[in-house]
């Protein structure tokens, strides 16, 4: 059996780390979470959370501050909400004004602004400071410390790809990658009609398909832009079987952000264009589209929008862009077929779909991105896993470690109860690779 290894958080989180600090409260509250949207030359927006057990996404916009901050943030903040057309803010700090007189007095003009202002001196107090901003769902402390080291994972990936960029400028992959990674997190987030919206992301998706194909071909001296389908075998076995730190790590966590980005945004066209056909209701869709109709998605192929009914169909289709979330970046893409049951109870309480209706939010990944053979593979009998195909091994290490925490008391791999020849070592590998990603960011 592989040793294993790990990595521990910081104790005390500043900026970037404190950002994501705050993320894990409301990811783990059940919003969905965009994190670090930028448009170059004008903001940076920390975290945009959105809500989805009303009957539209209730949308908040949340500024986080490690050091110091003044009246100029409220109103910098104020500013990116009347831009964006978001009506409810944050600001989210570490230290508090000397005197409680200032802090009241800002906390008024915060709230005419629209904007909670909260500060957080004491990271034990967190959750206390933090409830009001949040729902009632109970919030676990493994779930808090498991989003932030997927965050952190996300954060190194992205910071090895850039370097790489800069270092080897003639390999191709790199740059589009870094591209395809801005236009899905970034770009396309400022479209501000939801019908363009999924439409440039699927046209993107569509850009940029079998980009971890073509990063496999180019690792191999061939050229990047030449036809390929499928990963290279011998880029594949470096990938999955020696669970090496290669660029086709990264390439597959981009495409697979691509992918839930679009059946977010898909999710969220779909509920708007619900909505608006209450009357009541009308203006609050005309204004959060920009002023534009809901119209059907027309440059969009018709086995798309013939999908896009399909799943909306589905009674909690609603929440699939929190389950997608979750399995992804925290349960890492797999399922411990020896904990199923234990699992769905899992992704049931995370995520707020009922046990029996967790199927059809695996099956829609298939009906929005059909795939021969399906999206899943069982590795059994050799490892008694089924997981999620191109998967990027560094968020699969935070679904190990995140059955560990949960799953053991001694929160060792060893005290796991698995059938199957390479399951724990499996599980151990995926783990490793993690912690050797957020080492090497150091």
């Amino acid at each position: 059996m592989k040793k294993t290894i790990s990595v521990s958080l910081p104790d005390l989180p500043r900026e970037k780390e404190f950002e994501e600090y705050i993320s894990a409260f409301f990811q783990s509250s059940g919003n969905y979470i965009e994190r670090n949207i930028t448009k170059k030359g004008v903001l940076e927006l920390d975290i945009i959370a959105t809500d989805y057990y009303l009957s539209l996404p209730k949308i908040k916009l949340l500024e986080v501050k490690s050091g110091g901050w003044g009246f100029s943030d409220l109103f910098k903040v104020r500013g990116w909400m009347y831009y964006l057309k978001i009506s409810k803010g944050a600001l989210i700090t570490r230290k508090e004004s000397s005197k409680k007189s200032d802090i009241n007095f800002s906390k008024e003009i915060a709230r005419k602004l629209h904007i909670d202002l909260v500060a957080i001196p004491d990271l034990d107090k967190s959750k206390k400071v933090l409830s009001k901003l949040i729902s009632n769902r109970t919030i676990e402390d493994v779930d808090i410390l498991t989003w932030r080291f997927s965050y952190w994972v996300e954060r190194n990936l992205l910071k090895h790809l850039n370097h790489k960029k800069r270092f080897d400028p003639n390999k191709k992959c790199f740059k589009a990658l870094e591209d395809y990674y801005f236009k899905v997190n970034s770009k396309i987030f400022f479209t501000k009609n939801i019908v363009q919206k999924v439409n440039e992301l699927y046209s993107t998706f569509h850009e940029y398909s079998h980009i971890s194909a073509k990063c496999g071909n180019e690792l191999l001296g061939n050229i990047f832009d030449d036809e390929c389908n499928t990963v290279p075998t011998q880029i594949f076995q470096d990938t999955y079987s020696k669970c090496n730190y290669n660029d086709i790590q990264i390439s597959t966590f981009i495409e697979h952000r691509a992918r839930l980005a679009i059946l977010k945004n898909a999710v969220d066209y779909m509920l708007y264009r619900e909505t608006a056909t209450n009357k009541a209701k009308t203006s609050y869709v005309i204004k959060k589209t920009s002023g534009l109709k809901i119209s059907l998605l027309g440059s969009l192929p018709g086995s798309f929008k013939n999908a896009l009914e399909t799943i909306s169909k589905q009674k909690y289709f609603y929440l699939y862009p929190v389950f997608w979330q979750w399995f992804m970046w925290i349960f890492g893409g797999f399922i411990l077929k020896d904990y199923e049951n234990e699992e769905y109870k899992a992704l049931s309480q995370k995520t707020g779909i009922p046990i029996e209706e967790i199927p059809n939010a695996f099956e829609a990944y298939q009906i929005l991105f059909p795939l021969d053979g399906g999206w899943f593979i069982d590795l059994s009998p050799t490892s008694n896993i089924k997981k999620l195909k191109m998967f990027s091994v560094p968020f699969m290490g935070i679904g190990a470690i995140y059955r560990r925490l949960l799953y053991t008391e001694s929160k060792k791999f060893e005290e796991l109860k698995v059938s199957g020849m390479h399951t724990l070592d499996d599980l151990i590998k995926w783990n490793n690779l993690t912690v050797e990603v957020l080492q090497n960011g150091k």
